[in-house]
């Protein structure tokens, strides 16, 4: 039972990190701009990548209030990664130009 709790907590984790900048390239995608769907590949490790760094950082400095961290700290990775998709979506629209 606790690794079905596990494996529930994990999946949630990642639809909170990944979900807004996966929403944003699917959004592109509709409306023909392909590029942000190529860069989820760099952009969905990225993100994870940076979750776990700041948290151990946030643990290594033994921060206050550690799950409170972590919780800003994800949602701030996950807007930030849906940034970086539009970004990347509005470059390479002027770059076309």
């Amino acid at each position: 039972m606790k690794l079905l709790h596990a494996l529930i907590l994990l999946a949630a984790f990642l639809c909170i990190v990944w979900g807004p900048a996966v929403v944003i390239a699917r959004r592109l995608r509709r409306r023909g701009d392909d590029s942000a769907m190529r860069a989820l590949r760099f952009v969905l490790p990225a993100q994870l990548i940076v979750v776990l760094c700041l948290a151990v950082g946030a643990e290594l400095l033994e921060a206050a209030n550690p799950a409170a961290l972590l919780v800003v700290v994800v949602a701030a990775t996950s807007a930030l990664g849906a940034l970086a998709l539009m970004l990347v979506a509005a470059w390479r629209r002027m770059r076309r130009r």
